[in-house]
């Protein structure tokens, strides 16, 4: 019987809900495979359903806030760029941060910590000799170059300015924990790393890194609560939402406008919206406010209309055509790699009288429908062996290690 052993699973950077489902599902991935994890989350966000379920350790680090980071006055932006606005520009700051996850290194003594966007937490590992693995989408796993390759107005880039920003932020770090003089790449990147999206969409396509292993999108995890089926006559159209960013009432009205049977899931959607979904679709379009478990309505969803985060990588695995509404940078990146492979199209999320003819387009089109489903053959082990290649790359870490 393999050797249980224990595991530290955190993240810091990122409020949103996907950094805590992923680094949710790697917990649960290593936990069902017999390790002993902790998972150590931001400040303010406590064990979410899933965890409390299946008894997953969950601690919150508590951490004051950086002060406000002075412009980089470049146009370009990176990793680095990315960090300096994190924090890494005050050594102050980055010193406190620091310690307090070294003190709960020494405190916990776990055997590998396996990190999701979690930089200052790296650090703590670094300077303490505790082996990592590092995950997320491809954006937060970037190729480990010295510089790191830009990925905002690039033409705009010079090696030589990267280099010379970089060795900044490397003197803001010596200061600030005990590490020797290697590049930034090195001190804020893990032993292995693992990006548990698809090539397809990687944010650095034309970077290669042999260190970057592609695993595929982690398998979802079940909130448990409010579920959800398919009913009606297609098409079957599966949409995930953000009320900050879609004008939701215009958003309900082209769905209206679109037969089919929806399934709309909308965090912060109000009571209002879900009046208005039932009133003027009754039973045709479901309007979800709620957290629900998407992995079983994947597979038979004719299009999945999103912000282009992980669920844009969970539904292509299964051959899903996408119509993505990015509101992040990173977003943007998957997006356009999607739109450039033909595998559905991007919309911006307030352009409420485009919707329902690019959702109908999109539908209609043999050609995206095609590539769709070649790409899902295609990816059939990482859409079926994600959380196994997690799995293996902690067990390999720690033989590294051992």
């Amino acid at each position: 019987m393999r050797a249980m052993a224990k595991l530290m699973v955190a993240w810091e950077a990122g409020g949103y809900l996907g950094h805590e489902m992923l680094v949710t599902a790697a917990a649960l991935e290593l936990k069902h495979a017999g390790h002993d994890v902790l998972v150590c989350a931001p400040q303010g966000v406590p064990a979410n359903a899933a965890a409390r379920r299946e008894g997953l350790r969950w601690d919150e680090l508590p951490g004051e806030a950086p002060p406000p980071a002075p412009s980089t006055g470049f146009r370009w932006k990176s990793r680095a760029t990315s960090l300096w606005s994190f924090g890494f520009h005050s050594a102050h700051w980055l010193r406190g941060r620091v310690s307090a996850w070294s003190d709960l290194l020494a405190r916990e003594a776990p055997s590998a910590v396996v990190l999701q966007a979690a930089p200052c937490a790296q650090l703590a590992a670094r300077a303490a000799g505790v082996p990592s693995l590092e995950f997320g989408i491809g954006f937060d796993v970037p190729p480990r170059q010295s510089p790191f390759p830009p990925f905002r107005n690039p033409d705009a880039f010079t090696v030589e300015a990267g280099q010379a920003f970089e060795r900044r932020l490397v003197e803001m770090i010596q200061q600030a924990c005990p590490v020797g003089d290697q590049t930034l790449a090195a001190l804020v990147s893990g032993d292995r790393r693992l990006v548990v999206s698809l090539p397809e969409l990687d944010h650095y396509a034309g970077a290669p890194d042999p260190s970057r292993l592609f695993a595929g999108p982690l398998p979802a995890v079940t909130m448990g609560g409010a579920t959800a089926e398919w009913r009606g006559p297609g098409p079957r159209l599966l949409a995930y939402i953000r009320a900050s960013a879609v004008e939701v009432p215009a958003f309900l009205d082209a769905a209206a406008a679109l037969p089919g049977d929806w399934i709309v899931v909308c965090p912060d959607g109000t009571e209002a919206h879900a009046a208005q979904a039932t009133q003027s679709s009754p039973g045709r379009i479901r309007f979800h406010r709620e957290p629900l478990s998407l992995g079983g309505l994947l597979p038979q969803a004719d299009l999945v209309i999103c912000h282009g985060g992980g669920l844009m990588a969970e539904a292509l695995v299964h051959g899903r055509p996408c119509v993505a509404m990015p509101i992040h940078q990173e977003q943007f990146m998957a997006t356009t790699a999607m739109t450039h492979h033909g595998l559905g199209a991007m919309l911006a999320p307030r352009a409420p009288a485009l919707f329902a003819d690019v959702w109908r387009r999109v539908l209609a089109d043999p050609g995206v429908q095609a590539n769709a489903l070649a790409l899902s053959a295609r990816q059939h082990a990482l859409a079926t062996g994600s959380g196994q290649a997690l799995v293996r790359s902690v067990q390999d870490l720690l033989r590294a290690g051992a």
